[in-house]
């Protein structure tokens, strides 16, 4: 059975603002076809995987106070650059970015940015339980 809207926000309210835009049917979309064969955990796992996409556009460069983004707003959200901290330096102050192939999370599923959020890194310990031969598209 496939996630819906009305689930996701009954289980995340936190990401009610996005009901009426285009990006989180978006992402449910992907989650329910990613997601169809996780068995009892598939909801589970689409509503993480949902929360996960839905904080990383909140981090991207969408114009402040945009809550209903149109399609050249979502086509110009993804411009934003997050990188993961592999190395800081308190004294004379130094810091490194991991670059995007050792960001990843160790498996080949294309998910490689879960570790970014809290909502990625739970999806991490799901998928691990299904191990990381498992190909997600």
């Amino acid at each position: 059975m496939a996630l819906t809207t009305e689930a996701f926000l009954a289980f995340y309210p936190q990401f009610s603002t996005f009901a009426e835009g285009l990006v989180l049917p978006e992402y449910l979309r992907q989650a329910n076809a990613r997601f169809s064969d996780f068995g009892e955990d598939a909801e589970e796992a689409r509503r993480l995987f949902t929360a996960h996409k839905l904080t990383l556009y909140s981090a991207s460069c969408l114009p402040e106070g945009v809550t209903t983004p149109t399609k050249s707003q979502i086509a110009s959200a993804g411009k934003g650059s997050m990188q993961e901290i592999a190395s800081k330096k308190v004294g004379d102050v130094s810091i490194s970015y991991a670059s995007s192939t050792s960001t990843s999370n160790g498996n080949s599923t294309g998910l490689n940015d879960l570790n970014q959020t809290v909502y990625g890194l739970q999806l991490i310990s799901l998928l691990r339980l299904y191990g990381f031969a498992r190909y997600i598209p």
